[in-house]
Order: structure tokens, then sequence, then C-alpha cells
């Protein structure tokens, strides 16, 4: 009986190195594929690498992952036989990718032994001609703008600053510009007051930083009355994220400026019901010298909510920004700032955060 044991024992290890034994193996006429040159306006590049199974067993492709999204991927999903061929089909997207590119391909098959496989393609993307409508992407009517929100980003309340952006008239007539609803920190003006059919122009914006009575990320809408038959008012967007210029502060000074100082920044709700109104005060004083002024209090969304009573704190005085976070509608992990703008030379800008999960 042991020998009866022995013997079926050694025909499965030898039934299962047999099984093991007959793999597929994988091999490619070429791992690397150059496009060369390639136009932009082609879109998509496509290459076929073939390979061969040179196992004694059926050789399966188990994945085909490539290097990103740009590259997309095809290939024989069905078992191929020993002697059989098969292919990768590797599309490379060219739209808005103009420059050189070298992609890899990694094909995993069904070998332990030799499970992987990097494939290359690479090439050069010719860039298109841009048109019009590449030039001017933002169409509003018959009119188009590089962009119509001129951006001038970080700015000081001393600073005065100009800024332009190109218009394109599209419509089959002459175009008359003008401006309205312009805020007395902003000056606007256009290059031309009537742009001929498929001519350029610039609008001109000068910002003036010491005339805006406001702090943070602040925004303007300037309104373009035009003869346009689409869309005759069309709206520019102006933006800036003022802040003071503490520059010309002696170290005197500074020593004798306000200090904002709170308590916590943080309010961590922990976890609660959507729906729940959450209420939080961070609470401040003023330890500093000369009085602590509130500029600005901005929140990160709609559904959020402050409360400041005084703007104004003397030195050594306390106050409470209280926060009202409506969770209404909301889910899952929550995590919303209120922006703080003071004129405290050390701290001129605070950033306070609730947060928590909603069940």
């Amino acid at each position: 009986m042991y020998f009866t044991k022995s013997i079926t024992l050694i025909i499965s290890i030898l039934i299962s190195f047999s099984s093991f034994a007959q793999l597929g193996e994988i091999k490619f006429e070429k791992t690397t594929h150059d496009f060369g040159k390639i136009k932009e306006e082609i879109k998509h590049a496509t290459y076929e690498f073939v390979f061969t199974n040179t196992g004694k067993g059926d050789l399966k492709i188990l994945k085909v992952r490539t290097s990103c999204g740009c590259t997309a991927s095809e290939y024989t999903k069905s078992p191929i036989a020993p002697g059989k061929k098969g292919i990768i089909k590797v599309t490379y997207s060219t739209i808005n990718r103009p420059a050189a590119f070298r992609k890899s391909i990694t094909v995993t098959i069904n070998n332990p032994d030799k499970p992987h496989t990097v494939l290359f393609i690479k090439g050069f993307v010719i860039p298109r001609e841009k048109n019009n409508s590449d030039k001017f992407p933002t169409a509003v009517g018959n009119l188009r703008f590089t962009s119509n929100h001129l951006a001038f980003n970080e700015m000081k309340n001393t600073e005065i600053r100009t800024d332009s952006l190109r218009i394109f008239n599209t419509w089959g007539h002459p175009m008359d510009i003008s401006f309205e609803q312009v805020p007395r920190h902003l000056t606007v003006r256009c290059t031309t007051d009537k742009l001929k059919q498929n001519e350029t122009a610039y609008i001109i914006v000068t910002y003036d930083g010491s005339k805006k009575n406001e702090y943070g990320l602040v925004y303007d809408r300037i309104a373009i009355r035009t003869n346009d038959a689409t869309q005759p008012m069309k709206i520019l967007n102006i933006s800036a994220r003022l802040s003071q210029d503490f520059s010309k502060m002696s170290a005197r000074d500074i020593k004798k400026a306000p200090k904002i100082v709170f308590l916590n920044t943080t309010f961590d709700f922990d976890t609660v019901r959507a729906g729940t109104v959450v209420t939080y005060g961070f609470n401040f004083s003023n330890e500093g010298k000369r009085d602590l002024e509130i500029l600005s209090v901005k929140t990160s969304c709609g559904c959020t909510t402050t409360k400041l009573d005084v703007k104004t704190y003397r030195r050594g005085k306390s106050g409470t920004i209280t926060a009202v976070f409506n969770t209404r509608g909301r889910k899952g992990r929550q995590h919303k700032t209120i922006t703080i703008i003071t004129n405290d030379p050390k701290n001129p800008q605070i950033v306070l955060t609730i947060k928590g999960v909603l069940k």
C-alpha cells in the first residue's frame, strides 16, 4: 500500500511539472516603434506590435498597461496556441501634444517565469498651424477673446498695474466697442472703437489698487456694449488678489503694530448627520500696541457664513468670528475655509478651517 501511494505521488508530481512546463512564451518582432515626425492634425497615430507564441503551451495576455492616458491599447484576447501570432495595437493621441514623446506599454502574460514585456513608442508631433479659434478660444456672440477673464493675481494696495487681452471680430460687419459699468479703480479702453471684420484689437485695463477698498480675492465685471446682432452685451471679468503694502514700515512701526492671535484656527466637528447646521466661534485677541482692523472675511463656499459685529479692536481687546456651516445636501468628508485679512504686518492673512465627516 505504501508503494502504491508513492507511485501515485510521483505521478502527480510529474503531471504537475508537465503542466507547469507547458507554458506559452511571447516574442515580439520588435519592442520599440518610432513614428518619426507626425502631424498633430492626424489626431491618432497607431502601430501594431506583432508577437509569436514560442512556448509549448497556450499564451494568454492578462493585462496591457500604458504609461499615460494619451496612449490606448487593444490586444488579442483569446488564448494563442504555440507557433501562432497575436497583436498589441497601440494608439497615441497627438491632439494638443506638439512635442517629442516616448511612452511605454507593459504587457503581462500567463508565464510566471517571464510575466512582463515592456514595449515603447516614440516620435515627434509637429504642431498644427493655429487658426483663429485656437488663438481666440472664448467666443461671446461674434466677438472672440483670448480670454474674457483678466487676472491681475497678487497685487499690493499701493500698486497700479496695466494688462491687456486680444479680441477678434468674426462678424461680417464692423463691430462697435464701448465699455459700461467701469468702477473707479479701473480704466478700460480698446485700441479701436470700431473693429472691422476679421480684425484684431487689444482691450487694455489699468488697475489702481489704492482705489479698491477691498482685500483678498476680488472680482469686477465690466460690460462691453457692441452692435453685435447675436449678443450685443458682453462681460469682461477682472480679478486681483489684493493685500496691504507693509514694505515702507520701519522696524519700530512693526513693533508698535497690531498683532492678531487666535486661540485655535481649526475646528473639527467630528461626525454629524448631513443637514446639521454646524456653528463655531473662533476667538481672537489683539496683542499688539495699535488698533487691529479686520479688513476682510471671506468663506470658501456659499454653504458657510460668518458673523463679526466689530471690525476694529483696541490693544488687549478680544473678538469672535462666528462661522456657520450648513451641511444640507452634502456628504462625506468636508473641509471649508475662512480667509481673514488684517492690518497685522506679520499676519496679514489667516486661514481658519472647519472640517469633519457627514454621515
